[in-house]
């Protein structure tokens, strides 16, 4: 899973890094006012990285952006003007994000970096990897098809090409679809392949941070000392994570 990944520094006295996952906006269980209100609330941010699922379905190209993806998008260009940079790792409900934070500029959209698979995090003396979590069970082999091809240039062609109409219709038609992906994991827990990714993936890091998985656990190394962290999913917590230079980690809770 790391191979190929991306290296990214976080600035030099940045402060804290906050970690956010699986929003999953758009619900109404999940609305977009109480996730800008945490945003405001962050005290002293030097980075906030997301990790995935930030939407129901997110179709990253402008021209289907409603208002209040524009709303996000204000909100986290509010947070790089308090001075902290964003990241954002896609998951599996994001499509037609760009691969580089120059292209995600061009297009408008408020990130720092944009991480499609992998990435190790320079933070403090430390590395951490960074991954959203759905291409950790590799059994699923009907998801690792479909993913293939929902991030490929065909695909992307396919929906440019589509009415605006059209295109949101079938969005909601893929949400449809990927409503049973907590469910199957609820029931299905694949701890047998956290613990196998666990062991691949941490050597010579200092830990990793997930998200996907809409729980709040840890999964040491076996080598002892780095540990998996999956993020608790914004959707049902309302609960981020807070990593310290010095290593700490603490959960900060946002009630609505």
């Amino acid at each position: 899973m790391m191979d190929g990944a991306q290296h990214l520094h976080v600035p030099p006295h940045a402060g804290a890094v906050y970690l956010v996952a699986d929003s999953h906006l758009g619900d109404a269980r999940a609305p977009v006012e109480g996730f800008l209100a945490m945003l405001r609330r962050l005290p002293d941010p030097g980075l906030v990285v997301f990790m995935g699922d930030l939407f129901k379905v997110w179709l990253a190209l402008p021209r289907y952006w409603d208002g209040q993806v524009r709303r996000l998008l204000d909100g986290f260009a509010d947070l790089r003007a308090r001075g902290a940079a964003v990241w954002f790792v896609v998951g599996n409900r994001e499509y037609f994000l760009p691969h580089d934070a120059a292209a995600a500029r061009n297009r408008g959209l408020p990130f720092d970096a944009v991480i499609p698979q992998a990435a190790v995090m320079h933070f403090a003396g430390r590395r951490y990897g960074l991954t959203h979590g759905d291409l950790v069970n590799r059994k699923d082999a009907r998801y690792l098809r479909w993913r293939y091809w929902s991030r490929s240039p065909p695909f992307e062609a396919l929906f440019r090409a589509l009415p605006g109409p059209l295109a949101r219709r079938v969005a909601a038609a893929l949400e449809r679809g990927l409503a049973g992906t907590n469910r199957e994991i609820k029931i299905a827990y694949p701890l047998a392949e956290l613990q196998a990714f666990a062991a691949q993936a941490m050597h010579g890091l200092d830990g990793y941070f997930i998200g996907h998985f809409h729980r709040e656990e840890t999964i040491p190394a076996p080598a002892g000392g780095a540990v998996l962290r999956i993020v608790p999913d914004w959707f049902s917590t309302r609960r981020v994570l807070r990593l310290e230079p010095g290593g700490a980690i603490r959960a900060l809770d946002f009630p609505d």
